[in-house]
């Protein structure tokens, strides 16, 4: 597993440059100030956003090629994210929110048992996401990310809104299952402690003193690209 991507992109007078490459089993740590461009460098592997100018790998086959003109939808990246706020859909309950998009056949399967105790979701699962604890929310779509079938998982500040109780059981469950997961994870985070308890890789997102270029960049020699 492995993300290779030198990417540009433009927004009104700011520019975001990205020449990255991690492989597999790595935890990628992505620090930087507020408006810097992380969550944007998320969106462009998960595929929300498309590269002005370059090439996304992920797992050696082009996901975005400006040159080509390809780009594969989010929907066949095999990429999971988890949101600030667990992205999680008001209207559907929590069994729901952990199985969408793979049906119901999913459920009784050995993987959801296990999710489910491990995530402690078993009494919350006929409830809805408004009425839940910010932990909990947190911990379904933590739940609803590794229970999918990725090769990389994105998770843009997963414990900035949760009191320090819950920061600190969603936090376990990170890496926890950071230890097994198959492929590469990429964490934006405020947070120096976090940083130092889940980075294989660290970087920095930096801006020019004119506030209309930031670059990001990690090299893993492991990976071409």
């Amino acid at each position: 597993m492995s993300i290779a991507m030198t990417c540009m992109i433009r927004r009104g007078f700011f520019t975001l440059d990205v020449d990255l490459a991690v492989g597999d089993g790595s935890v990628l740590v992505v620090t930087g100030e507020n408006g810097s461009g992380k969550t944007t460098t998320l969106d462009l592997v998960a595929g929300l956003v498309a590269c002005g100018e370059g090439r996304i790998e992920i797992d050696g086959v082009a996901v975005d090629d400006s040159s080509m003109g390809r780009f594969v939808q989010p929907e066949h990246r095999n990429v999971a994210t988890v949101f600030q706020g667990g992205g999680l859909f008001p209207h559907l309950s929590v069994a729901d929110n952990v199985t969408f998009g793979r049906g119901r056949a999913l459920r009784g399967g050995a993987d959801y048992d296990r999710v489910v105790e491990e995530f402690d979701l078993g009494s919350l699962l006929s409830r809805r996401p408004g009425e839940l604890s910010g932990g909990q929310r947190q911990r379904v779509s933590l739940a609803r990310a590794f229970l999918s079938p990725s090769r990389v998982l994105l998770l843009d500040e997963p414990t900035t809104f949760l009191d320090t109780d819950s920061r600190d059981a969603v936090r376990e469950l990170m890496s926890r299952n950071f230890a097994t997961y198959p492929g590469v994870v990429v964490l934006v985070t405020h947070d120096d402690a976090e940083a130092t308890m889940f980075a294989t890789h660290t970087a920095r997102v930096e801006v020019d003193a004119a506030r209309t270029r930031a670059r990001l960049q990690v090299r893993d020699d492991r990976v071409a690209g």
